[in-house]
């Protein structure tokens, strides 16, 4: 008897383990990313990545310039109001949008539709001042006023990383 308690039990927490780790939430993202246009490719293409991530052309941050960004804004009445993360790392790409203001906590692909946009029209460089990187990636993130701080860290393709903060406006 004991070992037919023990061989359900066992099997019991097994299956379990098993389906909560299928439920868990990731920051991978598997649509490709980038150097796509709009519409649907030509069969045959091969310029996506089979597993997501960039095509093999931009590997190396060459899609947006940068290989990790993060964004980390706090309001007066909301610390981490707005969080952006971004990292590549060769082919497999994880990114999250937070933002508690409109209620919107993405990862993976659907944080990626979020930010993906705005990327491919930042023009951030490791020479902008301050200021520069900032007015573009509020502009860019349709960041509201009022904000606490302001806190943007990038890594660019060439390995240069660079942090960028600001205070109120």
């Amino acid at each position: 008897m004991t070992f037919k308690k023990t061989s359900v039990l066992t099997a019991l927490m097994l299956s379990s383990a098993l389906a909560l780790s299928a439920c868990g939430e990731s920051d991978e993202v598997n649509e490709p990313v980038g150097n796509e246009s709009q519409t649907d490719p030509a069969p045959g293409s091969g310029d996506a990545s089979p597993g997501g991530g960039t095509d093999e052309e931009s590997i190396g941050g060459d899609t947006f310039g940068f290989t990790e960004f993060s964004v980390d804004v706090d309001y007066p009445d909301q610390d981490d109001a707005i969080d952006i993360s971004y990292e590549e790392d060769r082919d497999n790409i994880e990114a999250s949008y937070e933002n508690k203001l409109e209620n919107q906590n993405l990862a993976g692909d659907e944080a990626m539709d979020e930010i993906e946009p705005v990327f491919q029209t930042l023009d951030l460089t490791s020479d902008m001042t301050d200021e520069e990187a900032i007015e573009s990636v509020v502009g860019g993130f349709g960041i509201e006023a009022g904000y606490k701080t302001i806190e943007i860290d990038v890594r660019f393709s060439d390995g240069t990383e660079k942090e960028f903060k600001g205070k109120g406006n």
